[in-house]
């Protein structure tokens, strides 16, 4: 079986992919989604989000926007992005918002300088959720051209649990990984 799954823009719907995919991340998946604009414009409710989302997007120039593209927060010491540097140079000009909320805050593993969740995650059975608010390429920000990004998908991947036959609890690593430059090798130790 699989540990992590990643999904790049895509709206679920009630069916049969919908409750494959539910019943994997119960059983230890690690769910992985991007937004974009089918995300932002996603009339019916998506059950594997972390969070909800508000319609539409938020974009430069746009009705809820910024008069610059938007920097990173640090890393709170509770995310497991935590230690990793951010470069100033990270900047995005879009993103899917989420719906304030009591609970929002601890759903939030990365945020931008203005404090909108960037990563949020959520926990289903024994396995987790997690959306970058922006889209998997350099689309709506130029976190995917950054080392951080990288970074934060090698902490991701080291997360996951994976989905074992067994009652066996072990972690998995990686067999193999994609490095910044898109080749497949061996993980950083």
């Amino acid at each position: 079986e699989i540990s992590v799954l990643i999904l790049t823009d895509r709206v679920l719907t009630p069916g049969p992919e919908l409750t494959a995919l539910t019943a994997w991340v119960e059983k230890g998946g690690m769910l992985i989604r991007f937004a974009g604009p089918r995300l932002a414009e996603a009339t019916t409710p998506d059950p594997l989000l972390p969070v909800h989302l508000l319609s539409g997007d938020r974009q430069l120039g746009g009705a809820m926007s910024w008069s610059e593209p938007a920097g990173l927060a640090p890393f709170q010491t509770t995310s497991p992005f935590a230690g990793l540097a951010v470069p100033a140079e990270v900047r995005i000009t879009r993103q899917v918002l989420a719906e304030p909320g009591a609970d929002l805050a601890s759903h939030t593993w990365a945020s931008l300088a203005d404090g909108t969740p960037l990563v949020t995650r959520s926990v289903l059975g024994s396995g987790q959720i997690v959306l970058f608010h922006v889209t998997s390429n350099a689309d709506w920000s130029n976190l995917p051209l950054s080392g951080l990004f990288v970074d934060m998908l090698n902490r991701l991947v080291q997360l996951s649990a994976g989905v074992a036959n067994t009652a066996d609890a072990t972690v998995l690593s990686p067999a193999e990984a994609l490095d910044g430059f898109g080749r497949l090798g061996r993980p950083p130790e």
